[in-house]
């Protein structure tokens, strides 16, 4: 997920995991900057605005805030109010305005109306200004709004990468997905487990700590029957569940989820058991996925589907490529404000 060194090709999600390995060939789709550790995003916004600052027709105003947009009577935007060093200016946009102020993982009030459930628990990460009022523009403008219930959550229970030949299982001891996918699809299927309970049962001979995720050992035993009545998770239950995984573990299989034999070795004991349930104990991050209805191209739709004339919109200010936790993986987000951001500004700047 994260290359320390200047690789600039790198698997950052679920590609060799299944089910998505049967869909299509895996290969590394995430493109990193040529640079040592996880220092792409600077270099890339700091190559960016020297482009921008140096070409003649741009203005660039820092200290400034875009406040609403104008509309006429027939739903045309014509420009917006800004606020720029304190004095309210309004401001002419001949083709459009672009839309692309981020998410509204910042604004806990607006996270706790759309997306109540991640506001309770989990630490917003994302721009200061990811305070939703781009999509709040766009809304009072006419736009439709979609999947604001929807959140990137990760439950990083790796790295270490040994932690990845432990198994997850739910409250009732029974695994619930492979282990070897990207972790935002690890918390997304998490979340749909009954009980309020998710551990990561791993032996002696993998477990590390500290981890990334900063869980919590739930217990340590030298029998899974001990470390279930430690846990309060029925004991039938993860012996079987146990005992099945390094069945077929041993013979390099998984044919329950399908995990990859690089990932796959018996549990041994001693055992730990490290509780990463949601909202409980750990590191749990967030940001938010939902935004306004738009085309690839950029037009800003209304509920009944029709472009808003003057207005367009990417990034996370949209909803996007990345519409659930499930299927994320790292640098999707980054997708759709470059590739969605410059079709949204061609699209802008050929209208009539």
């Amino acid at each position: 997920m994260m290359a320390l060194t200047d690789d600039c090709l790198l698997y950052t999600g679920s590609e060799k995991a299944w089910p998505f390995r049967e869909i299509a060939k895996p290969c590394p789709r995430g493109h990193n900057l040529e640079i040592e550790g996880d220092n792409g995003g600077p270099l890339f916004m700091s190559i960016l605005t020297r482009q921008v600052e140096s070409r003649p027709r741009i203005r660039v105003e820092y200290n400034a805030r875009a406040l609403t947009l104008i509309q006429d009577e027939a739903g045309r935007v014509h420009g917006l109010v800004v606020r720029i060093d304190g004095e309210e200016r309004n401001v002419r946009a001949r083709r459009g305005v672009v839309l692309c102020a981020g998410g509204f993982v910042m604004n806990r009030e607006m996270l706790g109306h759309w997306a109540p459930e991640f506001a309770g628990y989990t630490a917003p990460v994302g721009n200061p200004f990811d305070d939703g009022s781009g999509i709040r523009m766009g809304q009072g403008a006419g736009a439709a709004l979609l999947h604001m219930d929807e959140c990137f959550l990760t439950i990083p229970f790796y790295p270490p990468a040994s932690h990845t030949k432990g198994i997850l299982v739910n409250a009732q001891g029974q695994r619930f997905l492979n282990e070897d996918v990207y972790h935002a699809r690890v918390a997304a299927f998490a979340r749909r487990q009954l009980g309020s309970a998710v551990y990561l049962i791993v032996g002696e001979k993998n477990f590390v700590q500290p981890n990334m995720l900063g869980g919590e050992i739930a217990a340590v035993a030298d029998s899974i029957e001990e470390l279930a009545g430690e846990l309060g998770l029925p004991v039938e239950n993860l012996v079987h569940t146990v005992r099945h995984y390094n069945e077929h573990a041993a013979k390099g299989e998984d044919p329950l989820f399908h995990k990859q034999a690089d990932w796959l070795e018996p549990i041994e004991p001693t055992f730990a058991a490290i509780d990463i349930t949601p909202g409980r104990h750990g590191n749990y991050v967030a940001f938010t996925l939902g935004g306004l209805d738009t085309k690839p191209s950029g037009e800003v739709l209304t509920m009944d589907g029709e472009p808003i004339p003057g207005l367009f919109a990417a990034g996370r200010t949209t909803c996007g490529v990345p519409r659930r936790a499930e299927g994320y993986a790292s640098g999707l987000s980054v997708g759709d404000v470059t590739f969605f951001g410059r079709l949204a500004g061609r699209t802008a700047a050929t209208a009539t």
